[in-house]
């Protein structure tokens, strides 16, 4: 069957068609790309038609952009030349058309979707919230390869196309008709009746043909575009912007810009041809494959089935209780009642019950406000929170989350109170951060329904959940709290009931390494510059700060009783803690904090008696102890099943941590590397520093079978509660 279908309509216009019979939504694919060039074959053999209307046969949806999965599969540089040059012909073939063409665009139109339009004369797209366009390419580690960069600061003009490019963000169709990049928002209902419309505008005026393609500027567009000095602004501005959020860690922003200023003036074909050579290299680069791996592995997570038998259903929530309304209270109960569910939000003091309905509704506003919500929305999504002192309506739940302090019996208790009251099909949950899920089951009369939801501070921007299956969770308890995350938007990675899950168990050692070289006599700054120039967003003492130090000092303490063979006590966290430091939520830690400012402490170095800072400290070689302590730790937690392969773990730690997605993850690090090297590093520094670099048993096995950790196969890596 045809990708794409060429159909006749009303007053000799045609209808090209794309509906892909092997995909659930259009994606330019090699099949794709390939019939296209066969129905351009038939349009221009069809009696010159009045006008071509390109648009989708799927409702509710365009073309959502080229196929990931090849893009992550191909490593041959000239295998990709071909398929961007192929995709370059056939898109100028129906850039040049001698009859007007118009894109009419209804749902998802994302990266090559939005290039195939941009070779159309002119776009119009529906007004549903569904309708979304945008060039997301640079978050796969490329840019717009298609023609994109070619074609879309000559419609929109350079600021504006630089802005879409280089950031990857998406828009909805008011603000796509704000900037240029469709003539049009029109109700979906009228789309098709609009599109020939346009059409005929375009017959019979040929200059809104010239404008719908080249948007001619304004006075102000035309200075930053039009003349040298302006577009060296633009440039100039866009490199130090970009280097800046990206801390020139990933190429494809800054091969976009370089591209984009090499080709300005150049006829549309000359450009084309720099597009396609800089975006072949970029396409089998480490950045692009680690960034095409973390979205094929986040796409798992939305949809992969956790459950082995088939015949297990998820239990619906349409009603959850939360009992605890402290830091994560107000927004996991956000979170929730966005996601349609009532929530009973249960606390023994009301001012924390107020301050957790003050931190919803901030949040309720701040996203109504971005995404323009009427207020009759935000004002029903914050009725569903209903906050109570007691226990009632329990019955009514079916799914009650604790997320009360971190005290083994005060959540024992807890759970006590709840279970005699709950129905009987109900999910119990703990948003535990290290505590056992067995653990807390010990007493309850049916421990398989119990789970681990561990959400992550603050719960609004962290996307992360870990799901955390005992021994005795059952396979329903287990499907009903993976279907609730993905329902909240969050992205569940299933972990066994190991201490400290699978992030704080390999974060703790990275932050311990952190304090092992502020003893060793390097500052704070540069321990926290040295991570940061890694790729990390924060350095171990400013998440040590954020998390709370007192939190830290509670997760070690667990890790340090699960493996005192090879976890020292936190000497120097125990002490800074004793000294009331708490971080960020006291204003003093291992740095001062006064409002977003923070400065060092002179303090911190009299309180701990640390040796002078060491002057020019190698960052790198800081860096290296912090990562490859992490690395030794994945490595166990592989091997040890908390998770059941490489993927998930990296995935957990990106999401999680902050480690660099360009670099894949820990593990996939690790393998970049070369594992017998990162043995090689470890042993060195064991000899050195003792047996906290002693390297893991599957690390050593690896190293010397030649293997990586991302080809362990699963059944090595066992499902997670066979180890609880």
């Amino acid at each position: 069957m045809p990708v794409f279908r060429v159909e006749p309509a009303a007053d000799r216009v045609v209808h090209l068609i794309m509906d892909h019979p092997s995909r659930k939504v259009n994606v330019l694919d090699v099949e794709a790309l390939a019939d296209l060039e066969r129905a351009l074959d038939e349009v221009e053999r069809l009696e010159r038609p009045a006008g071509l209307v390109l648009t989708s046969g799927k409702p509710g949806s365009f073309i959502a952009g080229a196929d990931v999965a090849a893009i992550g599969a191909i490593s041959d540089r000239d295998e990709v030349l071909g398929l961007v040059r192929r995709a370059h012909a056939s898109f100028q073939r129906l850039a040049t058309l001698p009859y007007p063409t118009v894109a009419a665009i209804d749902g998802v139109c994302l990266g090559g979707g939005v290039e195939l339009t941009l070779a159309c004369d002119s776009r119009i797209a529906s007004e549903e919230p569904r309708t979304q366009i945008g060039l997301p390419e640079v978050l796969l580690g490329i840019y717009p390869g298609f023609g994109g960069t070619q074609r879309l600061p000559r419609l929109i003009g350079l600021p504006a196309a630089l802005d879409l490019i280089l950031t990857g963000r998406a828009l909805d169709a008011k603000r796509a008709e704000r900037i240029g990049l469709i003539a049009r928002a029109v109700p979906a209902a009228w789309l098709m009746e609009r599109a020939h419309e346009r059409l005929e505008l375009l017959t019979t005026r040929p200059e809104q043909r010239r404008r719908d393609r080249y948007r001619p500027p304004g006075m102000a567009a035309w200075f930053m575009d039009g003349t040298p000095f302006g577009r060296s602004l633009v440039f100039a501005r866009a490199r130090a912007a970009t280097r800046a959020r990206t801390g020139g860690h990933y190429p494809a922003p800054l091969a976009a810009l370089e591209v984009i200023e090499r080709t300005r003036g150049l006829p549309i074909e000359a450009g084309l041809e720099i597009e396609a050579a800089w975006v072949s290299d970029l396409a089998i680069g480490p950045v692009c494959k680690n960034l095409v791996r973390l979205f094929e592995q986040t796409e798992r997570a939305k949809k992969e089935p956790v459950a082995t038998d088939s015949s297990v259903q998820a239990l619906p929530v349409r009603t959850m209780l939360l009992a605890g309304a402290g830091t994560m209270g107000g927004g996991i109960a956000e979170a929730a009642s966005r996601a349609g569910i009532r929530v009973r939000l249960r606390d023994l003091n009301p001012e924390a019950l107020t301050r957790a309905l003050r931190t919803a509704r901030e949040l309720i506003e701040e996203r109504g406000r971005r995404r323009r919500l009427p207020s009759r929305e935000r004002d029903a999504q914050l009725a569903r929170i209903l906050p109570t002192v007691e226990l009632s309506g329990v019955a009514r739940a079916d799914l009650a989350l604790e997320a009360v302090v971190e005290d083994l019996n005060v959540k024992r208790r807890v759970f006590a109170e709840i279970e005699v009251r709950i129905g009987p099909d109900a999910v119990l949950a703990t948003n535990t951060s290290s505590l056992s899920v067995d653990a807390l089951a010990q007493g309850l009369a049916r421990p398989e329904r119990l789970c681990g939801l561990h959400f992550f501070n603050p719960v609004h921007r962290m996307p992360l959940v870990e799901v955390v299956k005992g021994s005795r969770t059952s396979e329903r308890t287990l499907l009903t709290a993976v279907a609730l995350v993905r329902r909240l938007g969050k992205t569940p990675v299933v972990v066994g009931d190991a201490p400290g899950f699978v992030v704080n168990r390999i974060l703790m050692p990275y932050l311990r390494e952190a304090m092992h070289l502020l003893d060793d006599g390097f500052s704070v700054g540069a321990i926290d510059r040295a991570m940061r120039g890694f790729g990390m967003p924060m350095g171990p003492f400013e998440v040590l700060d954020e998390v709370g130090l007192d939190v830290a000092q509670k997760v070690a303490g667990v890790l340090g009783r699960a493996f005192p063979e090879r976890v020292a006590p936190a000497v120097l966290l125990d002490k800074v803690v004793a000294a009331g430091r708490l971080g960020k939520k006291n204003g003093v830690g291992f740095y001062r904090h006064r409002g977003r400012e923070r400065q060092p402490d002179p303090a911190l170095r009299a309180l701990l008696r640390l040796r002078r800072p060491r002057k020019s400290p190698n960052l790198d070689a800081l860096a290296e102890r912090m990562v490859l302590v992490m690395i030794n730790e994945a490595a166990r937690c592989l091997e040890e099943g908390v998770v059941a392969d490489a993927g998930w773990l990296d995935l957990a730690m990106i999401l999680g941590s902050g480690f660099p997605p360009f670099r894949g993850g820990p593990l996939r690090h690790a393998d970049s590397l070369g594992l017998s090297r990162v043995e090689s590093r470890l042993i060195a520094l064991q000899a050195e520093k003792g047996d906290r670099f002693r390297p893991a048993p599957l690390l050593a096995r690896l190293a010397a079978q030649g293997g990586t950790f991302t080809t362990v196969p699963r059944a090595e890596a066992a499902p997670a509660a066979a180890t609880a």
